[in-house]
């Protein structure tokens, strides 16, 4: 037994957490309750350069609640003149990705958030011209794409076949 005064501790105690001091042991989390768990998870990435169009081949969203895809300094080559960002999932038709004709020389920038539950989405768009004066901001969207959790394939173009200049598209998910 300890030579100081004080409580032996048994199966049956119970351990005061201001009274522990010093280096701790790790532990498992695996045991903790009350813990939030989700975060964006990073499902497909597509770097835009070089062709007219890009899918992210098979994917799925089941499980997540909202899906939200970013565009990020997206541009095409001009061919064709003003251009449209279109998506199409599971081969259906075609949607724009904000509602607003984009030139050659300006760049994309996009979030468009897509809620599984409900069908409903919002799409906000930031084109910044290089050449004109101050950027624009479009938002909303020619219609819901149709994302579901059965989505299996997203397919992303120019809406007169322009080619692809540059930029990024990430599609994330929230379970």
């Amino acid at each position: 037994l300890p030579a100081t005064t004080g409580t032996i501790l048994d199966t049956n105690s119970a351990l005061v957490s201001s009274k522990l001091t010093g280096a701790l042991p790790a532990i498992s989390g695996a045991n903790l309750t009350g813990i939030a768990s989700g975060g964006l998870t990073l499902i497909s990435t597509l770097s835009t350069s070089g062709a007219t169009s890009y899918s992210t081949g098979t994917i799925s969203f089941t499980g997540y609640k909202l899906v939200q895809i970013w565009t990020d300094i997206v541009t095409h080559n001009g061919s064709g003149g003003n251009q449209r960002l279109q998506m199409t999932t599971n081969g259906g038709s075609a949607s724009q990705l904000g509602n607003g004709d984009i030139p050659a020389v300006d760049t994309v920038m996009s979030q468009t958030t897509f809620d599984l539950s409900n069908g409903s989405f919002l799409s906000m768009m930031r084109v910044n011209p290089t050449i004109s004066g101050l950027p624009a901001t479009f938002t909303g969207g020619a219609k819901n794409p149709g994302f579901t959790t059965s989505t299996t394939s997203i397919v992303f173009n120019w809406s007169a076949g322009a080619t692809f200049d540059g930029g990024t598209i990430k599609i994330y998910g929230l379970k």
